[in-house]
């Protein structure tokens, strides 16, 4: 038997629905979710909405491309490919924290989990380490700044390394493949999931506020309480303002929704978020549009399917200017290649 009619077998006895409604159900939520998982993870989804609680499925572990935000008592394997450096920070009560991240993928996908505190010294004290492959247990899913999901771990979360021999591929492969890969160069209409480069012409911005602010503690995404601005995971908490703007970039073929955040954001528009924080949105909308509107441009970076949307977007690591005579070879090379 299949985990997924595991799964299936486990909803239909701890609920009052027969597999047919059950199965409705999971295809919906397939459906929303334009298929960026399969039936077991939509399945893991329903049984959560059922109120329907899994724990002899949950000791088996999920590939990673099937956590969704929202997903709780997560059991996911994979190997760790990246550990940030440990930043230190105040806490409310002015004593000092830290907290530093790791990166864990598998085949199929990859996510970020943080170390916070005394969560540090599995790093400190080679407990788990770069390289290893490691399971976590008890972890909860949720969507970062860039869309992402992202694993934290909950009150009675764990993390621990597996001896083991799992079919992984080994820490270099994997980190080639979600983060150094080479960047394809592509028309906008031949893209899919994936590292691109892409050349076009910035056409058109979308108004917004264009400024969001973080928690100073994590960089987290904070939203405000009553006038106060709180993180989910430190509280009422000191914020710093970021940029982040959207465009529509076309290259003749089609075009596509590209997002700038950061850094690239604030290079890209040679103007800091703090900058822009003593604008008012319409003056900010002008700068902004000023600065990029028309620009024929090579831009690098990651796409991927926006769940709200249903559609592809690329979010930007690298802008550059175009230079035509570096393109002038680079289409002589290909024709080159194409007539032998």
């Amino acid at each position: 038997m299949s985990n997924f009619e595991e799964v299936l077998v486990q909803i239909q006895k701890k609920s009052d629905l027969a597999k047919v409604e059950i199965m409705k159900k999971i295809e919906k939520k397939m459906k929303e979710l334009s298929g960026l998982i399969n039936n077991e993870g939509a399945a893991y989804l329903v049984a959560k909405e059922l109120g329907v609680d899994l724990p002899e499925i949950r000791r088996r572990h999920l590939q990673i491309k099937n956590l969704v935000t929202g997903m709780k008592n997560i059991n996911v394997v994979g190997r760790i490919i990246r550990v940030s450096d440990v930043k230190e920070f105040e806490k409310q009560d002015k004593t000092k924290g830290k907290v530093a991240s790791i990166i864990v993928a598998d085949d199929t996908g990859f996510f970020r989990l943080p170390l916070w505190n005394d969560q540090l010294r599995l790093l400190e004290e080679d407990i788990i380490k770069n390289g290893d492959v490691i399971q976590v247990t008890n972890g909860f899913a949720r969507e970062n700044l860039f869309g992402d999901v992202e694993v934290s771990l909950g009150k009675f979360g764990g993390i621990k390394s597996l001896e083991e021999n799992f079919d992984l591929p080994d820490k270099d492969t994997l980190a080639k493949k979600f983060f150094e890969g080479e960047r394809k160069r592509a028309s906008i209409s031949e893209l899919n999931q994936g590292n691109y480069e892409i050349q076009g012409t910035l056409l058109q911005i979308f108004k917004s506020n264009f400024i969001f602010y973080v928690c100073s503690i994590c960089g987290s995404k904070t939203k405000d309480v009553e006038g106060k601005m709180k993180c989910d995971d430190h509280g009422f908490v000191k914020t710093r303002p970021e940029v982040v703007f959207s465009a529509v970039v076309d290259d003749g073929s089609s075009n596509l929704r590209v997002v700038f955040f950061r850094e690239i954001a604030e290079k890209f528009i040679e103007a800091s978020a703090e900058d822009l924080e003593k604008m008012d949105p319409e003056k900010r909308n002008d700068l902004i549009s000023e600065k990029v509107l028309g620009r024929e441009i090579l831009l690098s970076g990651r796409v991927k399917k926006n769940k709200v949307f249903d559609r592809l977007e690329m979010i930007v690591n690298e802008i550059k200017d175009l230079n035509v005579l570096e393109e002038s070879k680079r289409l002589a090379m290909e024709i080159e290649r194409e007539i032998g």
